[in-house]
């Protein structure tokens, strides 16, 4: 399984991006946990050893406010990168990885200092392939994966010609996620919630400890939950009440949810395979 790992910030904590790359000491993680010693550079298309890789951005000074890497092998292309952006548009900042495996799943040798930064929102960790199944309305990309979406429910993507089409409706998957304003409405089967989370989404975090089908521990100034002893990788039976419930419980008092019943998930029933 690829994995996927999501972290949220408020604005304006890395101004020059390379101090979160720092942070974490992403050239000493991908060097020890990914066996790597050269890594592209996104933005220039450029092989770099990594032990480099800080010191060429800082000296290009262009586009300070992120970065973007992959790995250097050319049969990977596409299926990882590591990468720190801003999202202007929704009030918070994101640093996402998906393909590197190793990196994610040893993420306590690098990311306790990102964890604890006052400006951390929060994180989710995910299955690549289900987050993608569940959150891309294009019928194109289901069929090259061979996944079924006549039962799904299909919306106009409200773009005038020729640009129109039909696409999924991926409201009714338990796995879809939402930009919305200073958070991911987006649930996954384990999360960190930082403090920004909850004063965001209006959420009183006594209400995690109210539930029974919920881990909850407290790192320092972070709520960690756990919903299911794995990623989800399906959108039906147990899996798909579990995410279910755990939108309801972190999302339904948030002003900017706009159906806090969640009435599409609750009423769509996906057909028992």
């Amino acid at each position: 399984m690829s994995l996927l790992l999501h972290l949220n910030f408020i604005p304006d904590q890395f101004p020059r991006a390379l101090t979160l790359w720092e942070l974490a000491d992403f050239s000493q993680a991908l060097t020890d946990l990914e066996g790597l010693t050269r890594l592209v550079n996104i933005d220039t298309c450029r092989t770099i050893k990594i032990e480099n890789f800080v010191k060429s951005k800082d000296k290009a000074r262009t586009r300070p406010y992120t970065f973007s890497v992959r790995h250097p092998d050319k049969e990977r292309e596409g299926d990882n990168a590591l990468f720190f952006s801003t999202m202007e548009d929704w009030d918070f900042d994101q640093l996402v990885m998906w393909g590197f495996d190793k990196l994610i799943e040893q993420r306590e040798q690098w990311w306790q200092p990102v964890l604890q930064h006052p400006g951390f929102i929060m994180a989710r960790l995910m299955s690549e392939l289900f987050d993608i199944r569940q959150s891309s309305g294009s019928l194109m990309v289901h069929d090259s994966y061979g996944w079924a979406h006549d039962h799904l429910p299909k919306i106009s993507n409200g773009k005038p010609p020729p640009i129109d089409e039909m696409v999924i409706d991926t409201r009714v998957n338990p796995g879809h996620w939402r930009f919305k304003p200073g958070y991911i409405e987006g649930v996954s089967s384990e999360m960190w919630l930082g403090q920004h989370f909850f004063r965001h989404v209006g959420l009183d975090k006594q209400a995690l400890y109210d539930v029974d089908w919920l881990e909850v521990t407290e790192l320092g100034n972070v709520t960690h939950i756990k919903a299911y002893h794995k990623p989800f990788d399906s959108d039906v039976g147990e899996q798909r009440d579990l995410q279910i419930k755990l939108r309801k419980l972190l999302f339904g008092q948030s002003p900017y949810t706009d159906d806090p019943e969640f009435k599409l998930l609750n009423e769509f029933q996906p057909p028992v395979s």
